[in-house]
């Protein structure tokens, strides 16, 4: 995730599976990734070539010098040119104007309908001037008119190799700086999107994937931005909603002046109140920023409740006025002095506090997104189990450039298509329709994002009850998080996703609901070999979940050896189990258990 050009899920499978050694491999994939050469099985014909699985094609030896480095394959419109003036003849100017140009744009009767003149003084169509061309350089017809039909058909796919090349360039660099140095590279990424935090969500997420943590805020190692650090990547201070830019920079430079904060009591004191005001050190606690001087988030809070008559904030403000007003208080005079009884008074950690639901709503709150924990993250087996997609694939798309040379969109999700999401109910508006009947808009929420529910009123009065959860009788408010699972089709404006809900659920989060399943499979041991082994891992790799492999080999004697395999799988997927059953055939046995 993150890499230029190449970071969908269709472009890394394709990666995978080319394993591109050297730059012109990298310029050919970019300009081969496209709607229609991926139609034509262009892409798979490439691949299987440059890993010797199908021989290259040859027109002519003479002509191996100009696809050679695409093995036979014409991927770029300087192809075309090149191959129009060595074997028939053209110019370059020509083959620029009558050749690039009209397959670039389309024109095929161009080609083939209007006479021009050439340079050698002929009056003939391109089509004729390129079949008698070739005949004269001594190239079969049958060679001749076979590439010629090869260009028309590469028409609705030429690219530039120019284009194609300078993303090449941009790909390799950003790549390599990913793999030196994944933590700098990936909290450049993140502080990219800072503001953005449906981009912010979808990169913490793969980057856990990955393997890289992404930890909260902390007031004695956070920078502005994103910062890469030892353990994984810091979330920086611009991130912190009501703690602005400049209070941040107030922070580092007391910081980098006076040495890392002790605690609370420390930060406030040394900080001018109007600028780390009460609102400011309240999104600094929830957001985690002093969760390493070994006070809870919630006793924290009581250091600075204005509730609290002994409230630090208060304290630390009428100590600065005083000081403003060039009076010398007894605190100033007495306060170093250990034992003058002045000196203030640091409580305790006593280590309580607020309930995980609480402290993750408030850490939410102040971030955009959860970071220290996340609420559904017990139960990702049972969301995965419950839906199609995540709500991050709704904004999954694919770019591609036409022949032209102009970039498009392609969703993952299309348009229109009904799907299952499964999530939290994180927001929820009741709405009267003209007709008097209630409806309600709702936020869901997984843990990588979040979109708009529409339900509508015949529906919701099915699901009132479920998207209200559990109810406090007192406040009347929902007492609880609330887990739903819905289907609906999908619609796209400018104004953002929505789902237009079909069926809204209760969706049971427990112990048993969350259990992943087991793919058993049996085999004699006559099957266990290096060709068989790496068939069942190209099987299973291309179904990927969350569920466990068992691998029970039976030897002639009965014994039964188990192992269990390195990946995770989709165990529900029926395609999955179609193939496994045909791999193993009559001498094994296919279990999910």
């Amino acid at each position: 995730a993150g890499v230029f050009q190449i970071e969908s899920a269709g472009m890394t499978s394709t990666i995978k599976n080319m394993r591109p050694t050297e730059y012109k491999q990298v310029v050919a994939l970019i300009a081969l990734y496209r709607p229609g050469p991926l139609g034509a099985g262009m892409v798979t014909s490439y691949i299987n070539r440059m890993n010797g699985k199908e021989p290259a094609v040859s027109y002519d030896p003479r002509l191996d010098d100009i696809l050679g480095e695409t093995y036979g394959t014409m991927v770029y419109q300087e192809q075309v040119m090149k191959i129009s003036m060595k074997m028939s003849g053209f110019s370059a100017g020509e083959s620029d104007s009558r050749i690039r140009k009209p397959v670039a744009k389309k024109k095929i009767k161009l080609l083939t309908d209007t006479v021009f003149h050439w340079d050698d003084g002929k009056d003939e169509t391109t089509y004729d001037h390129w079949m008698n061309g070739a005949v004269q350089n001594d190239y079969k017809k049958e060679t001749a008119q076979k590439i010629w039909d090869d260009v028309l058909e590469f028409a609705s796919y030429a690219f530039n190799k120019s284009h194609s090349a300078g993303y090449a360039i941009l790909v390799m660099q950003t790549a390599w700086l990913k793999a030196h140095y994944p933590k700098e590279y990936m909290a450049s990424v993140l502080t990219s999107y800072m503001g953005k935090t449906d981009k912010i969500v979808h990169y913490v997420t793969a980057y856990r994937h990955e393997g890289v943590a992404i930890l909260p805020p902390d007031i004695n190692e956070s920078g502005r931005d994103f910062t890469a650090v030892p353990e994984g990547v810091r979330f920086g201070f611009a991130g912190i909603r009501g703690v602005g830019e400049g209070v941040g920079e107030a922070i580092m430079e007391e910081r980098e002046k006076g040495g890392p904060f002790k605690n609370l009591h420390d930060f406030v004191d040394r900080m001018d109140t109007s600028q780390a005001n009460r609102r400011v050190v309240e999104a600094l606690i929830c957001s985690g920023a002093f969760d390493s001087t070994g006070y809870t988030r919630m006793q924290l809070m009581r250091f600075v409740d204005k509730a609290n008559p002994e409230n630090i904030i208060d304290a630390a403000t009428r100590r600065q006025k005083v000081r403003a007003s060039g009076q010398i208080s007894l605190f100033d005079l007495f306060g170093d002095m250990e034992g003058s009884g002045f000196e203030e008074e640091v409580p305790e950690p006593d280590g309580v506090e607020w309930d995980r639901s609480v402290k993750l709503a408030k850490e939410h709150e102040v971030l955009g997104l959860y970071v220290s924990d996340h609420p559904l993250r017990p139960y990702e087996y049972a969301l995965a189990k419950n839906r199609d997609y995540t709500i991050a694939d709704i904004e999954v798309a694919e770019e591609y450039a036409d022949a032209s040379g102009a970039v498009h969109e392609r969703f993952k999700v299309p348009e229109g298509k009904v799907i299952r999401l499964a999530g939290m109910v994180s927001a929820m508006q009741k709405k009267t329709t003209k007709n008097g009947d209630s409806m309600a808009i709702v936020t869901l929420e997984d843990m990588e994002g979040e979109v708009t529910l529409v339900v509508f009123p015949k529906l919701y009065k099915k699901c009132a009850a479920t998207l209200a959860g559990q109810v406090d009788e007192e406040t009347g408010e929902s007492a609880g998080d609330v887990f739903v699972k819905v289907e609906g089709k999908l619609e796209r404006s400018d104004r953002g996703n929505q789902i237009i809900c079909m069926a809204v659920e209760p969706l049971v989060l427990d112990e048993k609901s969350n259990r992943p399943k087991v793919l058993e499979v049996n085999i004699p041991a006559s099957l266990l070999t290096r060709p068989y082994m790496d068939s069942l891992g190209e099987v299973l790799g291309r179904y990927p979940g969350l569920d466990r492999v068992e691998l029970r080999v039976e030897a002639t004697s009965g014994d039964v050896m188990r192992m269990e395999l390195p990946c995770r799988i989709d165990a529900r997927n029926m395609v999955l189990l179609a193939e496994m059953v045909d791999l193993v055939g009559r001498q094994g046995k296919v279990l999910v258990a």
